[in-house]
């Protein structure tokens, strides 16, 4: 390589990099799970060859509980199954007019989508309820959407919270909703703690203005069962897990920083949205 050509590429480099305002735990965990489709998503920000259904179906059912909260904030009943459906449907709309195509899961299709929503959404409306009846919780934030510094050397990170409470005994409860084919076990809980060990660093300034004791996170879990059932997964962190956190977002910028963008093939690549672009 010609002095011109390495010139060229080094500033390719340091183009790449600046191109990244903020990241976030999606972007980071994109990156430690396959480094070449992170460089398509949010270097290259190519189009999508198709929407996986259970990313839209996630987004929808997140969008309806978001319905949920807000009454639950102003004091109001929850709404009915009957309006919770007509969130879904218009969320589902969104979530695919952009012209790509869905790609569904095997036996799935809209319809049979549509059905297991109503059996979710109704479950977990049963449940807020329930909870409702002996939990006072104050909700101080629904959705909310906020960049912090976490470390020196990274761009901020972005954070989209579900669901922000305080708890009578002074706790900042921290939840994120989350759907999934079944129940969580304790390996899947370790495996997502990362991403609410972020989230709490980045809502201390909330936990200070508030004067609260403890920030304890929460994993609210919907499954994609016949009969779906709701898990509440509590924990409180530990000066370990920020630890450890710090190494893991480290060594991603230092990957990200250096370009390396390898091919991870596997299993996942079914469902990549960028698959022809990567394998051929």
């Amino acid at each position: 390589m010609n002095a011109t050509a390495m010139a060229s590429a080094s500033d390719s480099k340091r183009a790449d990099v600046k191109s990244i305002e903020h990241l976030s735990y999606s972007s980071l965990t994109t990156y430690a799970q396959c480094p070449r489709k992170f460089y398509y998503r949010y270097i290259q920000h190519a189009e999508p060859e198709f929407i996986p259904a259970a990313l839209a179906f996630g987004g929808a059912i997140h969008r309806v509980a978001e319905l949920i909260h807000h009454a639950c904030l102003e004091g109001q009943l929850l709404p009915e199954l009957e309006s919770l459906m007509e969130r879904f449907d218009e969320a589902w709309r969104l979530s695919t007019a952009g012209g790509i195509p869905i790609s569904y899961a095997r036996l799935d299709d809209e319809r049979s989508l549509r059905a297991l929503a109503e059996r979710m959404l109704s479950a977990y409306r049963e449940h807020v309820f329930a909870m409702s009846q002996h939990r006072t919780c104050q909700v101080l934030a629904i959705e909310h959407v906020e960049q912090f510094h976490f470390l020196k050397s990274l761009p901020p990170l972005e954070m989209r919270v579900d669901l922000v409470e305080l708890a009578p005994n002074g706790d900042l409860i921290i939840s994120d909703l989350k759907t999934s084919r079944s129940r969580w076990n304790e390996i899947k809980l370790r495996e997502a703690i990362p991403q609410l060990v972020l989230y709490s660093i980045g809502l201390t300034p909330l936990f200070r203005a508030m004067k609260a004791e403890r920030i304890m996170a929460r994993f609210i879990v919907i499954t994609k069962a016949k009969s779906p059932l709701i898990q509440e997964l509590n924990f409180y962190l530990n000066q370990s897990d920020v630890d450890k956190v710090k190494r893991q977002v480290n060594e991603v910028w230092h990957g990200i920083q250096q370009q390396v963008y390898i091919q991870r093939p596997g299993w996942p690549c079914a469902q990549c949205p960028y698959k022809t672009r990567c394998l051929g």
